[in-house]
């Protein structure tokens, strides 16, 4: 199983010792949250933590634009070190159009489902994303309960993916710890986003526990 840390429960005072630990480990990327108080009721990080991370690390960042304007925010991000944007169907805007500007800035694009939009919505944008995130929490805030409710979605996306014959991950965020990541794994995700039960223990060993689903 991939795995991705999401650096909205790490220690920012420790962030470059704690990103190392998570590279010994093995993982996959990085999730970083971008929140603007509109999208979703809470603001985090901008382009500065992104560099930062950046600095840090040769991972891949993938970066989750949780904003209503991904279109007009984008660039900055690509050039402080994002290397995937990870973009909601849920945001009022082209997807399309955003999709072509993030390739010409060599990046790659990633598309995001809140847990109420049915997969069905987005099929005709999978062959697009290199990364197909499926919340399981409500956007907004970390240490949120894992909603059982996305599992059959995870598995009608796992089937659609692998019947059409795409390269599309399936990644799973919200609520994800040893025992959701299995119920996530066995219902077909590739790559498991984790915050709190990462940085709340021993970094590398709760990782290996969710690399080993």
């Amino acid at each position: 199983m991939l795995v991705s840390p999401s650096i909205i429960s790490s220690k920012l005072e420790n962030l470059g010792n704690q990103i190392t630990e998570c590279d010994r480990a093995g993982v996959f990327s990085y999730h970083l949250d971008v929140m603007d108080g509109h999208f979703v009721p809470n603001l985090t990080m901008g382009p500065d933590l992104v560099r930062a991370v950046r600095r840090c690390t040769k991972k891949t960042i993938e970066t989750h634009l949780m904003i209503e304007r991904p279109d007009k925010f984008y660039k900055p991000f690509i050039e402080a070190g994002s290397d995937i944007l990870l973009v909601h169907h849920e945001c009022l805007v082209d997807l399309r159009k955003l999709i072509s500007g993030i390739r010409d800035e060599n990046a790659k694009f990633g598309l995001v489902i809140n847990p109420e939009t049915p997969f069905e919505k987005v099929r005709d944008l999978i062959d697009e994303a290199e990364i197909l995130l499926i919340m399981s929490i409500h956007p907004g805030f970390s240490g949120q309960k894992f909603m059982d409710s996305v599992l059959p979605k995870i598995a009608e996306a796992k089937k659609y993916i692998k019947d059409q014959g795409l390269s599309t991950k399936i990644e799973i965020d919200g609520g994800v710890n040893d025992e959701t990541g299995k119920k996530c794994a066995d219902a077909g995700a590739d790559i498991l986003v984790s915050a709190s039960y990462i940085f709340s223990g021993k970094i590398g060993e709760r990782i290996n526990k969710l690399q080993v689903l």
